[in-house]
């Protein structure tokens, strides 16, 4: 994760290295990443990237927002539950912020939509069924 003023195709690619270092490959190959058409996810190097780790690229239709609906519900939960909530966000420590909430996001906090399991419990579940 990284704190920035702005997204740039350096920062796209790197965070790609990241969560591809964290995902084995063979589960890679059912993978579908999901953008909107930011210049930096229709970029022939990001697609190059996608192709090479087996990853399928969707990208939103212009002016489809409904697309995005899913992302942009996280990004209201994590604003409202942690950004909004912390009495001394400072650019210091806003990484430390979003990390911790992101640890009990995806380790703890229960979700309706997903049999009242948290997010990392859920994908375990599911890769299990496709994998074992």
């Amino acid at each position: 994760m990284a704190v920035i003023d702005h997204i740039d195709l350096k920062l796209v690619l790197d965070t790609l290295d990241e969560a591809f270092m964290k995902i084995p490959y063979e589960q890679r190959m059912t993978l579908i990443m999901h953008s909107d058409q930011g210049w930096h996810f229709t970029h022939h190097i990001y697609q190059e990237k996608l192709l090479s780790e087996g990853v399928t690229q969707s990208i939103s239709a212009k002016g489809s927002s409904v697309d995005n609906a899913p992302i942009e519900s996280f990004f209201a939960i994590v604003k409202t539950e942690c950004i909004y909530r912390e009495k001394h966000l400072y650019k210091s420590n806003v990484y430390a912020v979003i990390e911790n909430y992101m640890c009990y996001y995806n380790n703890e906090r229960l979700q309706e939509k997903i049999k009242e399991l948290a997010p990392i419990e859920y994908r375990n579940q599911a890769l299990q069924s496709l994998f074992y």
